[in-house]
Protein backbone atom coordinates (compact mmCIF):
# COMPACT_ATOMS: atom_id res chain seq x y z
CA UNK A 1 0.00 0.00 0.00
CA UNK A 2 1.34 3.23 -1.00
CA UNK A 3 1.92 6.10 1.61
CA UNK A 4 -0.23 9.35 1.09
CA UNK A 5 2.80 11.14 2.69
CA UNK A 6 6.04 11.78 2.67
CA UNK A 7 8.72 12.46 5.61
CA UNK A 8 9.05 16.15 6.46
CA UNK A 9 11.79 17.79 5.09
CA UNK A 10 14.94 18.79 7.24
CA UNK A 11 15.37 22.99 7.01
CA UNK A 12 17.78 24.50 8.66
CA UNK A 13 16.68 27.66 7.73
CA UNK A 14 13.62 27.43 9.12
CA UNK A 15 14.78 25.81 12.14
CA UNK A 16 17.07 28.89 12.77
CA UNK A 17 14.24 30.85 11.58
CA UNK A 18 11.80 28.95 14.47
CA UNK A 19 14.39 28.72 17.53
CA UNK A 20 15.37 32.98 16.71
CA UNK A 21 11.16 33.37 17.02
CA UNK A 22 11.17 31.57 20.36
CA UNK A 23 14.32 33.69 21.86
CA UNK A 24 13.27 36.90 20.89
CA UNK A 25 13.58 39.56 23.55
CA UNK A 26 9.52 39.53 24.94
CA UNK A 27 8.60 42.90 23.47
CA UNK A 28 9.66 41.36 19.77
CA UNK A 29 7.06 41.15 17.90
CA UNK A 30 6.89 37.48 16.05
CA UNK A 31 5.24 38.40 13.19
CA UNK A 32 7.90 39.34 10.39
CA UNK A 33 8.63 35.44 11.79
CA UNK A 34 5.43 33.95 10.84
CA UNK A 35 5.75 36.02 7.09
CA UNK A 36 8.48 34.04 6.52
CA UNK A 37 7.62 30.82 7.31
CA UNK A 38 4.32 31.13 5.53
CA UNK A 39 6.56 32.39 2.39
CA UNK A 40 9.32 29.51 3.01
CA UNK A 41 8.52 27.15 5.04
CA UNK A 42 4.93 26.10 5.97
CA UNK A 43 6.18 23.09 7.06
CA UNK A 44 9.34 21.63 8.11
CA UNK A 45 11.34 19.54 10.28
CA UNK A 46 14.00 20.21 12.91
CA UNK A 47 17.54 18.37 13.65
CA UNK A 48 15.47 16.54 16.12
CA UNK A 49 12.83 14.97 14.47
CA UNK A 50 9.99 17.99 15.49
CA UNK A 51 7.70 18.95 12.79
CA UNK A 52 6.49 22.91 12.68
CA UNK A 53 3.27 23.91 11.50
CA UNK A 54 2.02 27.24 10.67
CA UNK A 55 -0.49 27.59 7.82
CA UNK A 56 -3.75 27.52 9.42
CA UNK A 57 -5.26 24.29 7.72
CA UNK A 58 -2.28 21.73 9.01
CA UNK A 59 -2.42 23.25 12.65
CA UNK A 60 -6.24 22.49 12.30
CA UNK A 61 -5.69 19.33 10.72
CA UNK A 62 -3.36 18.17 13.52
CA UNK A 63 -5.39 19.35 16.48
CA UNK A 64 -7.97 18.03 15.34
CA UNK A 65 -6.37 14.43 14.45
CA UNK A 66 -7.68 11.54 15.95
CA UNK A 67 -3.89 9.89 16.26
CA UNK A 68 -2.18 12.73 17.55
CA UNK A 69 -2.49 13.79 21.30
CA UNK A 70 -0.97 14.66 24.23
CA UNK A 71 2.29 12.61 25.20
CA UNK A 72 5.49 13.73 27.26
CA UNK A 73 6.03 16.67 24.98
CA UNK A 74 5.19 19.25 27.79
CA UNK A 75 7.20 17.52 30.94
CA UNK A 76 10.69 16.36 28.87
CA UNK A 77 12.25 19.75 30.11
CA UNK A 78 11.36 18.83 34.01
CA UNK A 79 14.06 16.39 34.22
CA UNK A 80 16.33 18.40 36.10
CA UNK A 81 13.90 19.19 38.98
CA UNK A 82 14.37 17.47 41.97
CA UNK A 83 11.95 14.16 43.57
CA UNK A 84 10.42 16.31 45.64
CA UNK A 85 9.49 19.17 43.20
CA UNK A 86 9.42 16.33 40.23
CA UNK A 87 7.24 13.71 41.80
CA UNK A 88 4.15 15.87 43.03
CA UNK A 89 4.29 17.66 39.41
CA UNK A 90 4.24 14.43 38.05
CA UNK A 91 1.52 13.18 39.60
CA UNK A 92 -0.14 16.40 38.73
CA UNK A 93 0.42 16.11 34.94
CA UNK A 94 -0.64 12.55 34.78
CA UNK A 95 -4.03 13.79 35.59
CA UNK A 96 -4.30 16.85 33.90
CA UNK A 97 -7.32 17.10 31.70
CA UNK A 98 -5.58 19.27 29.63
CA UNK A 99 -2.74 16.50 29.19
CA UNK A 100 -4.74 13.78 28.98
CA UNK A 101 -5.87 11.91 25.86
CA UNK A 102 -9.24 10.04 25.49
CA UNK A 103 -10.84 8.28 26.96
CA UNK A 104 -9.05 9.82 30.34
CA UNK A 105 -9.69 12.99 29.20
CA UNK A 106 -13.22 12.31 28.19
CA UNK A 107 -14.06 11.07 32.12
CA UNK A 108 -12.26 13.92 33.72
CA UNK A 109 -13.90 16.35 30.98
CA UNK A 110 -17.49 15.24 30.95
CA UNK A 111 -18.32 16.42 34.29
CA UNK A 112 -16.13 19.68 34.03
CA UNK A 113 -17.54 20.77 30.59
CA UNK A 114 -21.47 21.31 32.25
CA UNK A 115 -20.35 24.60 33.81
CA UNK A 116 -19.22 25.88 30.46
CA UNK A 117 -22.01 25.69 28.12
CA UNK A 118 -22.89 28.52 26.28
CA UNK A 119 -26.08 28.75 28.08
CA UNK A 120 -24.51 28.57 31.88
CA UNK A 121 -21.95 30.74 30.51
CA UNK A 122 -24.53 33.63 29.68
CA UNK A 123 -26.15 33.26 33.14
CA UNK A 124 -22.83 34.97 34.69
CA UNK A 125 -23.15 37.96 32.08
CA UNK A 126 -25.26 39.95 34.21
CA UNK A 127 -22.34 39.45 36.95
CA UNK A 128 -19.33 40.51 34.50
CA UNK A 129 -20.82 43.37 33.46
CA UNK A 130 -20.75 44.71 36.22
CA UNK A 131 -17.45 43.87 37.37
CA UNK A 132 -16.41 45.30 34.24
CA UNK A 133 -18.30 48.48 35.24
CA UNK A 134 -16.70 48.49 38.71
CA UNK A 135 -12.93 48.19 37.01
CA UNK A 136 -13.15 50.30 34.61
CA UNK A 137 -14.84 53.15 36.78
CA UNK A 138 -11.50 52.80 39.42
CA UNK A 139 -9.56 52.89 36.14
CA UNK A 140 -10.88 56.25 35.14
CA UNK A 141 -10.42 57.57 38.47
CA UNK A 142 -6.24 56.66 38.41
CA UNK A 143 -5.15 57.95 35.12
CA UNK A 144 -1.80 56.30 33.96
CA UNK A 145 -2.59 53.34 36.00
CA UNK A 146 -1.75 49.85 35.34
CA UNK A 147 -4.40 47.81 33.51
CA UNK A 148 -2.98 44.95 34.41
CA UNK A 149 -3.08 45.15 37.70
CA UNK A 150 -6.54 47.44 38.18
CA UNK A 151 -8.29 45.51 35.62
CA UNK A 152 -7.44 42.51 33.58
CA UNK A 153 -6.04 40.19 36.72
CA UNK A 154 -8.84 40.79 39.39
CA UNK A 155 -11.41 40.69 36.32
CA UNK A 156 -10.21 37.17 35.13
CA UNK A 157 -9.70 35.79 39.00
CA UNK A 158 -12.99 37.06 40.20
CA UNK A 159 -15.06 35.52 37.57
CA UNK A 160 -13.66 32.07 37.61
CA UNK A 161 -13.14 32.43 41.50
CA UNK A 162 -16.44 32.79 41.80
CA UNK A 163 -17.23 29.69 39.52
CA UNK A 164 -15.35 27.37 41.40
CA UNK A 165 -15.85 28.49 44.58
CA UNK A 166 -12.25 30.63 46.01
CA UNK A 167 -13.24 32.78 48.74
CA UNK A 168 -12.28 36.20 47.56
CA UNK A 169 -9.74 36.72 50.44
CA UNK A 170 -7.73 34.49 48.70
CA UNK A 171 -7.86 35.26 45.22
CA UNK A 172 -4.90 37.93 44.96
CA UNK A 173 -2.48 35.05 45.97
CA UNK A 174 -4.25 32.74 43.89
CA UNK A 175 -3.69 35.58 40.76
CA UNK A 176 -0.13 35.88 41.54
CA UNK A 177 1.43 32.65 41.98
CA UNK A 178 -0.71 31.36 39.54
CA UNK A 179 1.58 32.53 36.18
CA UNK A 180 4.76 31.55 37.91
CA UNK A 181 2.54 27.82 38.29
CA UNK A 182 2.17 28.23 34.55
CA UNK A 183 5.33 28.37 33.59
CA UNK A 184 6.05 24.34 35.16
CA UNK A 185 4.11 23.20 31.78
CA UNK A 186 6.03 25.34 29.06
CA UNK A 187 8.60 23.19 27.33
CA UNK A 188 10.33 27.05 26.91
CA UNK A 189 10.74 28.03 30.48
CA UNK A 190 14.30 28.42 31.87
CA UNK A 191 15.85 25.73 33.71
CA UNK A 192 16.56 28.04 36.10
CA UNK A 193 12.55 29.26 36.53
CA UNK A 194 11.72 25.48 36.79
CA UNK A 195 11.96 25.21 40.62
CA UNK A 196 9.92 28.24 41.48
CA UNK A 197 7.47 26.73 39.08
CA UNK A 198 7.47 23.24 40.37
CA UNK A 199 6.71 24.84 43.94
CA UNK A 200 4.27 27.31 42.65
CA UNK A 201 2.07 24.44 40.97
CA UNK A 202 2.17 22.00 44.30
CA UNK A 203 1.27 24.62 46.49
CA UNK A 204 -1.79 25.72 44.22
CA UNK A 205 -2.20 21.91 44.12
CA UNK A 206 -2.51 22.06 47.74
CA UNK A 207 -4.52 25.28 47.92
CA UNK A 208 -7.14 23.27 46.06
CA UNK A 209 -7.04 19.84 47.72
CA UNK A 210 -7.99 21.83 51.51
CA UNK A 211 -10.90 24.07 49.54
CA UNK A 212 -11.91 20.33 48.32
CA UNK A 213 -11.77 18.91 51.61
CA UNK A 214 -14.23 22.20 52.79
CA UNK A 215 -16.71 21.60 50.10
CA UNK A 216 -17.02 18.43 51.40
CA UNK A 217 -17.77 19.06 54.77
CA UNK A 218 -19.85 22.23 53.89
CA UNK A 219 -21.16 22.90 50.49
CA UNK A 220 -21.85 25.58 48.07
CA UNK A 221 -23.43 26.61 45.31
CA UNK A 222 -19.95 26.47 42.82
CA UNK A 223 -18.69 24.05 40.89
CA UNK A 224 -16.37 22.17 43.32
CA UNK A 225 -19.19 21.47 45.52
CA UNK A 226 -21.33 19.97 42.25
CA UNK A 227 -17.82 18.05 41.62
CA UNK A 228 -17.13 16.34 45.41
CA UNK A 229 -21.11 15.75 44.87
CA UNK A 230 -21.28 13.96 41.82
CA UNK A 231 -23.12 10.82 41.66
CA UNK A 232 -20.91 7.81 41.26
CA UNK A 233 -21.11 7.22 37.44
CA UNK A 234 -19.65 10.95 37.06
CA UNK A 235 -16.98 11.34 39.83
CA UNK A 236 -13.69 12.10 38.99
CA UNK A 237 -10.99 11.36 41.56
CA UNK A 238 -9.21 13.50 43.85
CA UNK A 239 -5.89 14.64 42.04
CA UNK A 240 -7.85 14.72 39.09
CA UNK A 241 -10.53 17.37 41.12
CA UNK A 242 -7.62 19.04 42.08
CA UNK A 243 -5.89 19.22 38.90
CA UNK A 244 -8.79 20.23 36.72
CA UNK A 245 -9.74 23.18 39.22
CA UNK A 246 -6.18 24.39 39.41
CA UNK A 247 -6.20 24.48 35.52
CA UNK A 248 -9.72 26.45 36.26
CA UNK A 249 -7.60 29.08 38.32
CA UNK A 250 -4.40 28.99 36.06
CA UNK A 251 -7.31 29.77 33.09
CA UNK A 252 -8.81 32.97 35.08
CA UNK A 253 -5.47 34.15 36.88
CA UNK A 254 -3.25 33.73 33.47
CA UNK A 255 -4.66 32.70 30.17
CA UNK A 256 -7.36 35.66 30.72
CA UNK A 257 -5.26 38.25 31.73
CA UNK A 258 -2.90 37.40 28.98
CA UNK A 259 -6.02 37.89 26.60
CA UNK A 260 -7.24 40.91 27.77
CA UNK A 261 -4.10 42.85 28.19
CA UNK A 262 -3.37 41.55 24.42
CA UNK A 263 -7.01 42.52 23.71
CA UNK A 264 -6.24 46.20 25.30
CA UNK A 265 -2.35 47.17 23.73
CA UNK A 266 -4.11 46.41 20.34
CA UNK A 267 -6.98 48.38 20.63
CA UNK A 268 -4.63 51.25 22.03
CA UNK A 269 -2.45 50.70 18.83
CA UNK A 270 -5.33 50.76 16.79
CA UNK A 271 -7.59 53.88 17.64
CA UNK A 272 -9.43 53.50 14.57
CA UNK A 273 -10.80 50.55 15.72
CA UNK A 274 -12.01 52.00 18.96
CA UNK A 275 -13.83 54.46 17.05
CA UNK A 276 -15.76 51.41 14.89
CA UNK A 277 -16.78 50.01 18.11
CA UNK A 278 -18.20 53.05 19.32
CA UNK A 279 -20.25 53.74 16.24
CA UNK A 280 -21.51 49.81 16.39
CA UNK A 281 -21.10 48.28 19.88
CA UNK A 282 -22.92 45.58 18.20
CA UNK A 283 -19.82 44.66 16.83
CA UNK A 284 -18.11 43.53 20.09
CA UNK A 285 -18.56 39.96 19.63
CA UNK A 286 -16.94 40.11 16.33
CA UNK A 287 -14.18 42.31 18.11
CA UNK A 288 -13.55 39.84 20.44
CA UNK A 289 -12.73 37.05 17.94
CA UNK A 290 -10.40 39.65 15.85
CA UNK A 291 -8.43 40.51 19.43
CA UNK A 292 -8.00 36.97 20.18
CA UNK A 293 -6.95 35.82 16.51
CA UNK A 294 -5.02 38.69 16.32
CA UNK A 295 -2.43 38.23 19.62
CA UNK A 296 -3.39 34.89 21.36
CA UNK A 297 -2.37 34.38 24.75
CA UNK A 298 -1.59 30.79 24.03
CA UNK A 299 1.23 30.48 20.63
CA UNK A 300 2.15 27.04 20.61
CA UNK A 301 0.33 24.10 20.80
CA UNK A 302 1.73 20.52 20.93
CA UNK A 303 1.00 16.99 20.03
CA UNK A 304 2.66 13.49 19.55
CA UNK A 305 1.59 11.41 17.22
CA UNK A 306 0.40 7.92 19.12
CA UNK A 307 0.56 5.55 16.56
CA UNK A 308 1.96 5.56 12.69
CA UNK A 309 -0.15 8.46 10.97
CA UNK A 310 -0.03 10.82 8.22
CA UNK A 311 -0.90 14.75 9.03
CA UNK A 312 -0.20 18.01 6.28
CA UNK A 313 1.00 15.48 4.02
CA UNK A 314 3.93 14.14 6.18
CA UNK A 315 4.33 10.75 7.85
CA UNK A 316 4.73 10.77 11.21
CA UNK A 317 6.99 7.97 13.49
CA UNK A 318 5.05 6.81 16.72
CA UNK A 319 6.12 9.34 19.34
CA UNK A 320 7.35 12.17 16.70
CA UNK A 321 6.14 15.83 17.76
CA UNK A 322 4.63 17.91 16.23
CA UNK A 323 4.03 21.92 16.74
CA UNK A 324 1.63 24.01 15.67
CA UNK A 325 1.59 27.18 15.72
CA UNK A 326 -1.37 29.03 16.93
CA UNK A 327 0.00 32.02 16.56
CA UNK A 328 1.01 32.30 13.15
CA UNK A 329 -1.50 29.73 11.63
CA UNK A 330 -4.13 32.68 12.84
CA UNK A 331 -2.17 34.80 10.36
CA UNK A 332 -2.48 32.63 7.73
CA UNK A 333 -2.80 34.52 4.08
CA UNK A 334 -4.54 31.91 3.04
CA UNK A 335 -7.31 31.84 5.41
CA UNK A 336 -7.52 35.03 6.57
CA UNK A 337 -7.80 38.85 4.31
CA UNK A 338 -5.40 41.29 4.93
CA UNK A 339 -4.38 38.88 8.16
CA UNK A 340 -1.52 41.27 9.91
CA UNK A 341 -4.89 44.55 10.21
CA UNK A 342 -6.68 44.44 13.20
CA UNK A 343 -10.38 44.95 11.78
CA UNK A 344 -13.28 44.66 14.32
CA UNK A 345 -15.53 44.10 11.71
CA UNK A 346 -13.62 40.99 10.31
CA UNK A 347 -16.52 37.86 9.87
CA UNK A 348 -14.51 35.32 8.30
CA UNK A 349 -15.13 32.23 11.01
CA UNK A 350 -13.00 31.43 13.89
CA UNK A 351 -9.46 31.09 14.36
CA UNK A 352 -7.28 29.09 16.28
CA UNK A 353 -7.16 31.04 19.10
CA UNK A 354 -8.81 28.74 21.80
CA UNK A 355 -7.13 25.29 19.99
CA UNK A 356 -9.04 22.65 18.66
CA UNK A 357 -10.17 18.93 18.77
CA UNK A 358 -10.74 17.32 21.76
CA UNK A 359 -8.76 19.95 23.91
CA UNK A 360 -10.63 23.01 22.87
CA UNK A 361 -10.02 25.12 25.69
CA UNK A 362 -13.20 24.51 27.95
CA UNK A 363 -13.57 27.72 28.94
CA UNK A 364 -13.31 29.41 25.18
CA UNK A 365 -17.25 30.98 25.67
CA UNK A 366 -16.43 32.21 28.90
CA UNK A 367 -13.46 33.57 27.61
CA UNK A 368 -15.08 35.73 24.93
CA UNK A 369 -18.08 36.56 27.15
CA UNK A 370 -15.37 38.38 29.64
CA UNK A 371 -13.73 40.29 26.86
CA UNK A 372 -17.05 41.20 24.87
CA UNK A 373 -18.04 42.83 28.15
CA UNK A 374 -15.09 44.53 29.05
CA UNK A 375 -15.22 46.00 25.07
CA UNK A 376 -18.78 46.74 25.20
CA UNK A 377 -18.13 48.99 28.85
CA UNK A 378 -15.89 50.45 27.68
CA UNK A 379 -17.08 52.09 24.68
CA UNK A 380 -20.91 52.78 26.05
CA UNK A 381 -19.48 53.97 29.20
CA UNK A 382 -16.22 55.72 28.58
CA UNK A 383 -15.57 58.62 26.11
CA UNK A 384 -11.67 58.07 25.46
CA UNK A 385 -9.06 55.38 26.43
CA UNK A 386 -5.13 56.02 25.26
CA UNK A 387 -1.51 54.94 26.69
CA UNK A 388 -0.34 55.95 29.10
CA UNK A 389 3.73 55.15 29.08
CA UNK A 390 5.66 52.00 27.78
CA UNK A 391 3.82 48.73 27.90
CA UNK A 392 5.87 45.79 28.75
CA UNK A 393 5.68 41.97 28.10
CA UNK A 394 6.00 39.16 30.03
CA UNK A 395 9.21 37.03 29.58
CA UNK A 396 8.26 34.23 26.75
CA UNK A 397 6.90 33.71 23.39
CA UNK A 398 4.51 31.03 23.78
CA UNK A 399 2.63 32.25 26.59
CA UNK A 400 1.90 36.05 25.55
CA UNK A 401 0.46 39.00 27.51
CA UNK A 402 1.89 41.59 29.52
CA UNK A 403 3.19 42.44 32.82
CA UNK A 404 2.64 46.17 32.79
CA UNK A 405 -0.02 48.34 30.35
CA UNK A 406 -0.07 51.66 31.56
CA UNK A 407 -3.88 53.30 30.06
CA UNK A 408 -6.01 56.82 30.89
CA UNK A 409 -9.57 55.76 30.62
CA UNK A 410 -11.79 59.25 30.67
CA UNK A 411 -15.56 59.01 30.97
Amino acid sequence: MLSMGAPATLNTRAEEVFFELLGNPPDKEPFEHYRWLHANAPVFATATGMVVLSRFADADEALRHRDLGRGEESVQHLTSLPADLLDPVMALWKRTMVFANPPLHTRIRRPIASAFTPRHVQELRDRVRARCEQLLGGLAEAPGADFVKAVASPLGSDVVGDLIGVPEADRPELARISPDSMKVFDPLTATSDLPAAAAAAIRMADYFSDLIAARREVPAGDLTSRLVAAPPSEQIEEIEMVAAIANLMNAGSDTAVNLLSNSMYWLLANPDQVELLRADPGLVQRATDELARFDPPLNLNPRTAMTATTVAGIDLAPGQIVICLQGAANRDPDRFTDPDRLDVTRDEGQSLAFGGGAHYCLGAHLGRLVVAELLSVLVTGFSSVAPAGQARRRPGHNLRGFAHLPVTLRR
